[in-house]
């Protein structure tokens, strides 16, 4: 109740209290005086005073009411019995009963405005409802448009995203883009790709579950027990590559309750949009890959090697840097493949590639120039050292020991050799053409005089 009301109530109580009393005493005693003094008896002092009672009566309650109309009553009977005359008593008689009629009227109208008041007041409350219900039904409209406008930009974003990720055959490209895509449209906590999860409960659960993982509060989940952890909400998905994990994308936050299901939801369309992503990469560098390299032996192939020999011999030449390449070719191969079969020749061209592969240092590159022949160009490498490691290279091929396949027989052990061809970068030599032909000239020599040689251009 506010001050308003109760200063109205103050003053309603006041009027009932006193005035009420007061104001009828004061009309009764005008009646008396009148009716006493004057000559004329008192029949029009009697309606006006019952015309002032009449008021009090519409502001009063049933007992000052009630009251009031005795008051009046009785002051009608006394005139009818104080006068003289034959005919004023039927008029006092006439006024009280007009009084009678007069407020059992104004009580009847009091009643029924209380009911309408009632009504209205009733009524009043019902529109109240009615309106806070539709001022309740727009705000939850606007907060769905506005959700829904949201929805749409976020899925706009995404069909972006997806073109960029089509388009897009670099892994450092799409790490980035994928955790600044979950920040922005998430627009809560910190974000990462996880690659490294050896250890990790949450990778082990999302792996073994084969689903998303959300944790709302960290302290309060059962799943996990984790002493001093390092955030309290956390939300991730797996990124796979043909069906295996290879990493998650996780967010966290320090505070709980930070993530929602409608977020996991999208979390995860960004993640299989990711993960077919990756899939595009690994096959696009399994591609390159195998155009690149030797089914057989795993070694790069000849056209390859020719395009990064050129690249080398201009960066050298523009640098004034050392340059030198090898041909290597197995002795009496031939003999190999008559005797004991092409399988044979085939392991035997593996495990050379094995044992080059581990015996050239990491800046070398090394590929199958086809048949039985390798090539191998060694960076910043003058022709002494290239000759050096070539010979390391060819005594351990002659002590390794080779292991043929043969039907229906045990693997047989054999020893090859190897002949070498080395050259180096000249100031006239602009190809691989050049260089190469001098490498195999000196292989050619090496063959001439005996074989299992490493041999320098002249």
């Amino acid at each position: 109740m506010d001050s308003k009301e109760i200063k109205e109530q103050v003053v309603s109580e006041i009027i009932q209290s006193l005035a009420v009393p007061i104001l009828s005493g004061f009309a009764f005693l005008v009646w008396i005086y009148n009716l006493i003094k004057s000559s004329q008896p008192g029949i029009l002092i009697f309606p006006l005073s019952a015309i002032i009672l009449t008021v009090l009566f519409l502001f009063s309650g049933l007992l000052y009411g009630s009251i009031l109309l005795g008051l009046a009553t009785l002051i009608g009977m006394m005139c009818v019995v104080l006068t003289h005359t034959s005919y004023y008593p039927l008029i006092y008689f006439l006024e009280v009963v007009w009084l009678w009629g007069v407020f059992f009227a104004i009580k009847n109208y009091q009643q029924e405005y209380v009911d309408k008041q009632n009504n209205m007041r009733e009524q009043e409350e019902v529109l109240e409802t009615k309106l806070s219900y539709f001022v309740s039904e727009m705000s939850d409209i606007k907060n769905k448009r506005i959700g829904l406008s949201k929805q749409i930009s976020d899925y706009k974003s995404l069909g972006q995203m997806v073109q960029i990720f089509c388009t897009t055959l670099q892994e450092e490209k799409i790490l980035p883009l994928l955790t600044e895509s979950a920040a922005r449209f998430i627009g809560r906590g910190s974000w990462k790709i996880r690659r490294n999860m050896q250890g990790d409960l949450f990778a082990k659960y999302i792996k073994r579950q084969k689903l998303p993982l959300m944790i709302s509060d960290l302290s309060k989940d059962t799943r996990f027990s984790i002493e001093k952890p390092k955030f309290q909400s956390m939300i991730a998905i797996p990124l796979e590559i043909e069906n295996d994990m290879w990493g998650m994308l996780e967010g966290t936050s320090p505070q709980p309750e930070i993530f929602s299901e409608a977020d996991l939801r999208l979390l995860s369309i960004l993640g299989g949009i990711a993960s077919l992503a990756l899939n595009n990469v690994f096959l696009y560098k399994r591609t390159q890959e195998l155009a690149i390299t030797d089914g057989l032996t795993g070694l790069y192939v000849q056209r390859y090697f020719k395009e990064r020999l050129d690249e080398e011999i201009q960066r050298s030449n523009r640098h004034q840097l050392q340059l030198s390449v090898a041909l290597i070719d197995i002795d009496h191969f031939k003999d190999i493949n008559d005797t004991y079969g092409h399988m044979a020749g085939d392991a035997v061209l593996r495990q050379l590639s094995d044992l080059l592969r581990h015996r050239f240092r990491e800046t070398d590159f090394l590929c199958r120039y086809g048949g039985e022949e390798f090539a191998v160009m060694m960076m910043q490498t003058d022709i002494r050292e290239a000759f050096k490691v070539c010979e390391s290279i060819r005594k351990a091929v002659e002590t390794e020991k080779f292991f043929l396949p043969v039907e229906s027989f045990k693997p047989v052990q054999a020893r090859i050799t190897v002949s070498v061809g080395v050259a180096k970068l000249a100031e006239k030599i602009e190809g691989n053409k050049e260089l190469l032909s001098l490498s195999d000239e000196a292989l050619y020599r090496a063959k001439s005089d005996g074989r299992n040689k490493v041999v320098i251009s002249a």
